[in-house]
């Protein structure tokens, strides 16, 4: 990001980034360098994306993260602390976000720039890098010191293009206008995918919603490409040595291959110079001309004897010719598996960035028709699920359970009557039905107009509950089940819902019942749908396998693309 990139990220999100509460930190999986902040903030939960020396924007994208040593060194300092101020130090590629307590995070979008944590008299108490560097010490304790001013202003290449300008003291003159411009919230997101993106319309361009979009929509790609070098170096390390030995092996063969050729050719040679040979013999010679080449010969062994020392090499060599190719297609076939697990790890990396809908904190399935169904995960969901999302003409669905997941279809127009059991599976399955074992429940539906959260005159209500009032419309014993499969498309995306919804989405599902094991059923279901649709999972697939079961199950068939049924 260059300076104007930043001031208009800044203008356009620095009322989003203020009020916000840090609520953890995670770096990127195998990028150490790049953090998320996940903030609490007024309107919504934000993952901020800070990678030091290249950008900074919220993302829409549910990316793989981890805890690496410096993410946790941050958890430490700063988390639950709230963002108070947020400004751009010395008009420079320099952001100073300043907390509560005092403390302010710097992040640096130069070259070989840092994030660091500094105390309230700006002592360095974190850095992505310790050094000494040619015009500042970064080492805890010190006083924080910025990367040196350059002594006048550069104007960027992609900015004089875009305003059609030749570097000169004009070009200067413009940026300053558009510097202005930029600061007054005239901004124009514009991205070229995989090519640039700026605040400012330019040739090639499309425009984009918001100037945060354009940034994480650039570097969506830039990230997967990352992710997958990194994640990949290490088996391209082992495929290279193997490429290696097999390079050596091929010439090991073509050689034991010549060397068996020519000593048959030897062999040959002796018995078709018989009369040669023996007068060498009876003359105590150990070598002998033949065809322009000195051969070597035992005057103590017969002709034929001599001529089959030659063949018997020769057939040693073919042995070792053998064993060689043996050992060659081996390694050709670990060469093949290692291929096919680079291959599998790219698509899987490419698969594991995807933007995520604003239903997904919250329970949710796609009946057979296309009806989106969303269910609380605990009180204070089911709770905003009834103030915030339901409407009138909404469904609204409850299994005949205490202890159950506010479950809503919504919009149903000419809906059926397999959509609303599509629903009623979630709700059932949802509920303290599947903790008990039970096979079934009753589930209940009514309309949105029939749920109240007033009660009646002199009750009391409590968090996530309700009150139904007309006929309740009755579904009954709905079993206790729940089909998974793997959504693929650019990305890969876990649906779960009714075996005839999901059976509707993808070829390839488990459908599983309450049973005795959870991460072990995580870890199963994964294994099979990883292997059944050709990529690797990572750990957070399991993770987000474990946030959708509904507690201890067991898998009671496995449907694959070739029919197969366990």
């Amino acid at each position: 990001m260059s300076y104007i990139d930043l001031l208009a990220w800044i203008v356009e999100n620095k009322n989003e980034l203020i009020g916000c509460r840090i609520d953890n930190i995670y770096n990127l999986e195998k990028l150490d360098n790049v953090f998320i902040f996940k903030l609490h903030c007024k309107n919504s939960d934000k993952n901020l994306i800070i990678e030091p020396g290249v950008r900074i924007n919220f993302t829409k994208y549910d990316i793989q993260k981890e805890i690496g040593n410096k993410a946790k060194s941050l958890r430490e300092l700063i988390r639950d602390l709230v963002i108070s101020d947020v400004q751009i130090i010395d008009k420079e590629r320099i952001l100073k976000i300043t907390l509560n307590n005092g403390m302010k995070i710097i992040v640096e979008l130069l070259p070989r720039g840092l994030l660091l944590v500094l105390d309230e008299q700006d002592k360095i108490k974190f850095s992505t890098e310790y050094k000494e560097f040619k015009d500042r010490v970064v080492k805890p304790g010190l006083p924080y010191v910025q990367p040196p001013k350059p002594n006048k202003v550069v104007v960027p290449k992609d900015i004089l293009f875009a305003l059609h300008l030749t570097e000169s003291v004009n070009a200067e003159e413009e940026y300053e206008k558009l510097e202005k411009s930029i600061a007054e919230g005239k901004i124009t997101p514009c991205i070229q995918k995989g090519i640039n993106f700026m605040p400012i319309e330019f040739e090639g361009c499309e425009k984009g919603n918001s100037f945060n979009d354009v940034i994480d929509e650039y570097f969506l790609e830039l990230t997967k490409q990352k992710e997958i070098q990194k994640i990949t170096e290490k088996i391209e390390g082992e495929k290279k040595k193997l490429e290696k030995t097999i390079q050596q092996i091929e010439e090991n063969i073509k050689e034991y291959e010549e060397e068996a050729e020519e000593l048959r050719k030897i062999g040959k040679e002796i018995m078709e110079h018989y009369m040669e040979v023996e007068n060498a013999i009876k003359n105590k010679e150990k070598k002998i001309k033949l065809e322009g080449k000195e051969i070597e010969i035992d005057p103590k062994l017969s002709v034929a004897k001599n001529a089959s020392l030659y063949f018997d090499k020769a057939k040693e060599y073919v042995q070792k010719s053998k064993k060689a190719k043996e050992t060659l297609e081996e390694l050709k076939r670990k060469l093949n598996e290692i291929e096919i697990e680079i291959k599998k790890e790219e698509e899987g990396r490419k698969l594991s960035i995807r933007k995520k809908e604003w239903y997904e904190k919250y329970r949710w399935s796609f009946t057979t028709n296309g009806f989106l169904v969303i269910a609380g995960k605990d009180a204070d969901q089911n709770e905003s699920l009834v103030r915030k999302l339901l409407e009138d003409n909404d469904i609204f669905l409850h299994a005949d359970i205490q202890g159950a997941a506010a479950t809503i279809i919504k919009n149903p127009k000419n809906i059926t009557e397999q959509d609303i059991y599509d629903a009623a599976a979630i709700a059932a399955s949802y509920s303290k039905a599947w903790k008990l074992g039970l096979a079934a429940v009753d589930v209940f539906w009514v309309y949105g107009s029939q749920v109240s959260k007033s009660p009646p005159a002199g009750e009391y209500l409590p968090k996530g509950s309700f009150m139904i009032y007309g006929k309740k419309n009755y579904i009954k014993s709905v079993k206790l089940n729940l089909a998974i499969g793997f959504k693929i498309n650019d990305s890969l995306e876990i649906v779960v819902g009714s075996e005839n919804s999901v059976s509707a989405k993808v070829k390839n599902y488990v459908l599983i019942s309450p049973g005795d094991e959870l991460e072990r059923t995580a870890d199963r279901i994964v294994k099979i749908l990883s292997e059944a649709n050709s990529i690797n999972a990572g750990k957070e697939l399991k993770n987000e396998m474990l946030s959708i079961l509904p507690g201890k199950s067991k898998i009671i068939k496995v449907v694959k693309e070739t029919n197969d049924k366990q």
